[in-house]
C-alpha cells in the first residue's frame, strides 16, 4: 500500500493497523469525554491544552509505529544484550533516586525538555526482544534444563528491579516473557515448578508486610489494594465504586459518547478506568468491540509469528501481542472489579503517555515482522515461478529437439 510520495509506503498487516487506527479513534473520544476532574485538579480547567496535548501524543506515537515498521526488525537481535545490560543499569539508578529524593522517583526520571518517562515501560519490552533473541539462539534448546533455568534467572532479575515500586508491571513482564518460553518448547516439569515458587514469594512480601509494614515504600498501597477488593464496602466512596457505579448505568447501550456523569467524580476516569468510562458511555455492547479489537490483534499478532521468517521473529511477535492484550485484560479486569487497583493503562487508548508511545514502537516492530515475511514469501514465489518458467522452457526445447529428429 503507497501512500503519497513513492519513499512513504504502510507495509504489514493490515488488520493490525485498522485495529491501531481504530483504537486511537476511540481514544480520543473517550479521553475528551472523561477528563473533565483531571483538567480542574492539574490544569486548572483548560480542557483543550490538555486534549491537544493527548492528540499530539497519539500523533507522534502513529509517527513511531511507521518508523519502527521501516526498520528491519533483524537489527534489534544485535542490540538485545547491550539493551539489557542498560536496563539493568537505568532500573538500579531509578531505585537509588527514589531512596534519595522519594517514591515518585523511583518510578520516573524526569529529562528537561522531554519530561517524565517510567523506565519500566521501555524495559519491559527490551526484555521481551531479549528473551526472544535468547529463545532463537540457544544451541542446545529450552528444554535443557540448565538453559531454561538461566533464563528464568536473568528475567527475574530485571523484574525484581522494578518490583519494588511497580509490582504490577513485573508481575505482567515476568508473565509475557514466561509464556514465550512455554511456546517455545520448554519442558512442562520446569515451567510448573516456577508457579508455586512465584505465588509462595508474593505471600511472602504480604506476610512480610504485616510483620514489617516499612519494609518496602509501596507495600502498605499494595496490601491496602488487596484488603479493599477482597473487603470492599460498597457505599464507600471509593473509585473500584464509583467504576462499578459508572458501568451499572450504562446498561447494554450506555448513556452515549460524551455523557459520563461518574467521570466526573472518578480522579483517573481518563487513565487507569477509562474502560469504566468506556462501559457507561457505550454499554456492554460497546465494550465487547473494544475488548474484541483487542483479541483481533492478538490474533494477528500469532499469526505474524507463524510466519515469521525466523525464529526471533516468531517470539519476538507472540511477546509483543501478549504483552500488549494481557495489559489491556488487566486494565478492564480492574475496572469491572475482577481485579485490585493495579495502575495499568488501557493500550492505546488511555491519556497517552510512557505507555502510549513505547507500545507504539512495539507494535512498529510487530509490524516490520510482518513486513519481512511478506517480503520473504514473495521472493519464494517469483523463485517457484522463474522455475516453473525454466522448467516450461526445458520441455519445450526438448520437444522441439525431438520434432527435429523426427523431421
Amino acid at each position: 500500500m503507497k501512500i503519497g510520495a513513492k519513499r512513504f509506503k504502510v507495509g504489514g498487516d493490515k488488520v493490525v493497523w485498522i485495529v491501531y487506527i481504530v483504537l486511537m479513534l476511540i481514544s480520543l473520544l473517550e479521553v475528551y469525554s472523561s477528563m473533565g476532574k483531571a483538567v480542574y485538579d492539574k490544569m486548572g480547567g483548560d480542557i483543550a491544552r490538555m486534549f491537544l496535548k493527548h492528540f499530539g501524543l497519539l500523533l507522534f506515537g502513529l509517527g513511531i509505529t511507521y518508523v519502527f515498521h521501516r526498520i528491519k526488525y533483524v537489527h534489534y537481535s544485535k542490540l538485545v544484550k547491550i539493551g539489557y545490560g542498560l536496563s539493568v543499569i537505568l532500573l538500579l539508578f531509578t531505585l537509588i533516586l527514589g531512596r534519595l529524593f522519594g517514591e515518585g522517583a523511583a518510578r520516573w526520571i524526569s529529562l528537561p525538555g522531554i519530561g517524565q518517562f517510567q523506565p519500566s515501560e521501555i524495559v519491559k519490552y527490551i526484555l521481551v526482544l531479549y528473551v526472544a533473541n535468547e529463545l532463537a539462539s540457544l544451541k542446545d534448546g529450552i528444554k535443557e534444563r540448565k538453559n531454561f533455568y538461566r533464563l528464568i534467572f536473568r528475567m527475574a532479575i530485571v523484574c525484581a528491579l522494578i518490583f519494588p515500586e511497580n509490582f504490577s508491571t513485573s508481575a505482567l513482564v515476568f508473565l509475557g516473557c514466561y509464556v514465550m518460553i512455554i511456546i517455545a518448547g520448554a519442558r512442562f516439569r520446569d515451567y510448573v515448578m516456577i508457579v508455586p515458587v512465584g505465588l509462595f514469594l508474593c505471600l511472602s512480601v504480604f506476610g512480610l508486610y504485616k510483620i514489617n509494614p516499612d519494609i518496602l515504600e509501596r507495600s502498605g498501597t499494595w496490601y491496602s489494594r488487596v484488603n479493599l477488593w477482597l473487603n470492599s464496602d460498597r457505599e464507600e466512596i471509593t473509585q473500584p465504586n464509583t467504576a462499578t457505579m459508572a458501568i451499572a448505568t450504562g446498561g447494554l447501550l450506555g448513556k452515549g459518547i460524551g455523557n459520563t456523569t461518574q467521570g466526573r467524580f472518578l480522579s483517573e476516569s481518563h487513565n487507569d478506568f477509562i474502560f469504566a468510562i468506556i462501559l457507561e458511555e457505550g454499554g456492554i455492547i460497546f465494550g465487547i468491540v473494544v475488548a474484541g479489537l483487542f483479541f483481533v490483534l492478538f490474533y494477528r499478532s500469532l499469526k505474524i509469528s507463524r510466519n515469521a521468517r525466523g525464529l526471533f521473529g516468531r517470539y519476538a511477535a507472540v511477546g509483543i501481542g501478549f504483552m500488549i492484550v494481557f495489559q489491556a485484560l488487566v486494565n478492564m479486569m480492574v475496572a469491572t472489579g475482577l481485579m485490585p487497583v493495579t495502575g495499568q493503562t488501557l493500550p492505546f487508548i488511555s491519556y497517552g503517555g510512557t505507555s502510549l508511545l513505547v507500545s507504539s514502537a512495539a507494535l512498529g516492530i510487530m509490524l516490520n515482522i510482518s513486513v519481512e515475511s511478506a517480503k520473504s514469501q514473495d521472493s519464494e514465489t517469483e523463485r517457484r515461478s522463474d522455475e516453473i518458467k525454466l522448467e516450461d522452457n526445458s520441455v519445450k526445447s526438448e520437444d522441439n529437439n525431438e520434432e527435429l529428429k523426427q523431421e
